[in-house]
């Protein structure tokens, strides 16, 4: 839909009454987002009490870890049939770009996903927290007669959603900036209303949980030289490699499912039993990935090049399966796991790389080649590192490498339009 033209003003913002409306709100967003998130998030940390492996290497898993993935399968089928969910409800990218998130399908989204991840899937709670968020900014934002005000409210709410997810208030910020693109007319507003709303948030969330969701990654310091550069040019365009392969496993499996279209109950629990499985094989394909990063950090050297490289073929199918069958979640949890993993491989391959430049690297540009958020990635991979502003450099070439790359290949074009054909057959 076209921009229509708004009466929000931009200047002096200070003197206009919308913009302190709009900041008003985004205090209590914040306040109620806090504690809504830290809801949430105790039950996704606390519900994956199941999941210990015996080791994290070849079959480490449980087999009695499929009875819990199909079961879960069954719990999200029965609350998508029973709530009437669409088949293939809009994505947190597509909310963030519509700037609107319709307030009556939040229940659903966030039970739907509550139960995925306390279930293994491999999914991110971005989806779910994104849409508490912006259900309510919506909901608030229906009282305003400006459009463009609106659209400000349901931002700002997505953003103090996230205050408390990333290692940042700001990063929160950006990403939502970053993937809505909103209009110059209420560019400004929502930069003051979700930097206030996020801040609030994280204010409330850190000094009861202790931590952000995603915490910090320690990886060992290096000292910067000038042909780490070029090395993050290159860890650019493996990473982009990387994120074809994702790209091609989406659309495989998403043919491999197509004859389950429709049947609500069966299709998840077709995709937990597939993800079980797998997780049976290779533990560290289970859940957000957030905490199986660490492992990968504190193991990885005895886990070995080549099977972490497989584990990040496995979490691509198993992410794809989660997407595919009905479970919801967001995507950008797991793909920092595939792109850190993916980049500690590199690092054990080429010990003269750095482990700090390739995880750093593959960290950010395998979702950066994916998702138009260069800015959110590159600071979010210096934040959850502790990396000075020197060695944010080569991560920003390697986000801008596998961006262009993917990009310039043609695949997300072809699997977007592909989708777009799909949306009105669901539709009827």
């Amino acid at each position: 839909m076209a921009d229509q033209p708004g009466t929000l003003q931009i200047a002096p913002l200070a003197q206009s009454r919308d913009f302190w409306r709009l900041i008003r709100d985004a205090v209590v967003f914040g306040v109620v987002l806090a504690f809504g998130g830290l809801a949430f998030l105790f039950v996704v940390e606390n519900g994956n009490f199941w999941g210990d492996p015996t080791t994290n290497e070849w079959w480490g898993g449980h087999w009695w870890w499929v009875a819990v993935t199909v079961a879960t399968g069954l719990v999200v089928g029965l609350i998508r049939h029973f709530l009437h969910m669409p088949e293939h409800p809009p994505g947190l990218i597509d909310e963030l770009e519509d700037e609107h998130v319709e307030p009556r399908s939040v229940p659903g989204t966030v039970a739907v996903s509550a139960v995925s991840l306390v279930g293994g899937a491999s999914l991110g709670p971005e989806a779910a927290l994104g849409s508490m968020g912006g259900g309510l900014g919506t909901l608030v934002g229906q009282r305003r007669t400006d459009p463009d005000m609106q659209k400000a409210t349901t931002l700002t709410g997505i953003s103090g959603a996230y205050g408390g997810l990333l290692a940042s208030p700001i990063v929160a910020t950006l990403l939502v900036l970053e993937l809505a693109k909103p209009h110059r007319r209420r560019f400004t507003h929502i930069v003051f209303g979700s930097l206030v709303s996020s801040t609030v948030a994280f204010a409330i969330f850190y000094p009861i949980a202790g931590t952000t969701f995603l915490g910090l990654y320690d990886v060992p310091s290096y000292d910067f030289k000038d042909w780490h550069l070029l090395g993050g040019v290159v860890l650019g365009l493996a990473a982009a490699v990387a994120a074809l392969v994702l790209a091609v496993i989406t659309g495989v499996v998403r043919k491999l499912v197509a004859p389950l279209e429709g049947k609500t109950v069966l299709r998840p629990v077709v995709g937990g039993l597939v993800f079980g499985v797998v997780a049976v094989v290779l533990p560290l394909t289970l859940f957000t990935g957030s905490d199986q990063l660490e492992t990968v950090i504190k193991s990885g050297s005895s886990l070995g090049a080549g099977f972490l490289l497989v584990v990040v073929l496995a979490k691509m199918i198993t992410f794809a399966v989660c997407m595919e069958t009905g479970f919801i979640g967001g995507p950008f949890f797991p793909m920092l796991f595939m792109g850190g993993t993916y980049g500690y491989a590199i690092h054990l391959l080429v010990p003269d790389v750095p482990v700090a430049l390739a995880f750093s690297c593959g960290f950010a540009a395998l979702p950066g080649a994916i998702v138009a958020a260069p800015f959110t990635l590159v600071m979010l991979a210096a934040l959850m590192m502790d990396l000075g502003a020197v060695e944010t450099v080569p991560i920003a070439l390697a986000v801008l490498t596998s961006y262009i790359t993917v990009t310039g290949s043609g695949v997300l074009v072809a699997m977007a339009n592909r989708k777009a054909h799909r949306v009105p057959a669901d539709a009827g």
